[in-house]
């Protein structure tokens, strides 16, 4: 898909080293993205959020889920001259849907994912994650792209962890009161705690967002023109 990573070899060296070689990707995280420009308008947050969306859309039709949806595996990139082409990276945590695992974390406490971003199935270990689990992230990343911060925070990874499966969340436009109210009631649909209570597949939330008021509030030109700017005032990096 346009908007999942594409990998091009991947192998093992002579020394066991195991290794991929994936596109040139000429851009930004979206974790960069917002640490260096802050919280992103309306209209480009919906723009970069209905890509992702697509991409995690391949990745549940043939059964796999990706686990670790955070705003370093976002990359906001430029591609065949086109602006803003978010791509979902890092499969390393991939599983597939129906595979069976236990129920309860491993002896030695294991959580997959990120803890910033986990969902709440994630975080218990009481239910066997579906694609509703990266729903949740993806809402979590949208709450950080939207407000530049996590939807919890806290010194101790445990805490944010317990607060992803407990606490209510606060509402985006505490943290930014200009974030439009349908877009936030989509932000917050995603991080319901029962999986149930969310969208329940990636192309439901992104006819959500695609109903939002500001979904055309951002297009191929505008993020030319905003990339163009950007490359006049320093260098783009890129991801290999």
């Amino acid at each position: 898909h346009w908007n999942t990573v594409e990998i091009f070899d991947y192998g093992c060296t002579a020394d066991g080293t195991f290794y991929y070689v994936m596109e040139y990707l000429p851009g930004m995280s979206l974790n960069d993205l917002v640490d260096r420009c802050g919280p992103l308008p309306p209209g480009r947050a919906i723009y970069l959020l209905r890509q992702a969306c697509e991409a995690l859309a391949e990745a549940h039709a043939v059964g796999l889920i990706h686990r670790d949806i955070k705003p370093g595996n976002i990359f906001v990139a430029q591609r065949g001259g086109v602006h803003d082409v978010a791509k979902l990276l890092d499969f390393g945590l991939v599983k597939p849907i129906l595979e069976e695992e236990p129920l309860h974390l491993t002896a030695e406490g294991a959580i997959t994912g990120s803890p910033l971003f986990i969902s709440p199935e994630q975080a218990l270990g009481e239910l066997r994650p579906d694609g509703r689990s990266d729903i949740y992230s993806l809402g979590a990343v949208a709450y950080f792209m939207l407000t530049g911060l996590p939807p919890f925070a806290g010194d101790r990874a445990i805490k944010v962890i317990f607060a992803h499966a407990h606490d209510p969340v606060v509402p985006p436009t505490e943290h930014n009161p200009n974030i439009p109210d349908d877009l936030e009631a989509v932000v917050l649909r995603c991080l319901e705690k029962n999986p149930a209570d969310r969208f329940q597949n990636a192309m439901e939330m992104a006819e959500a967002l695609a109903g939002c008021r500001s979904a055309d509030g951002w297009d191929r030109r505008q993020a030319a023109q905003w990339w163009s700017e950007r490359e006049q005032a320093e260098p783009v990096g890129a991801e290999t």
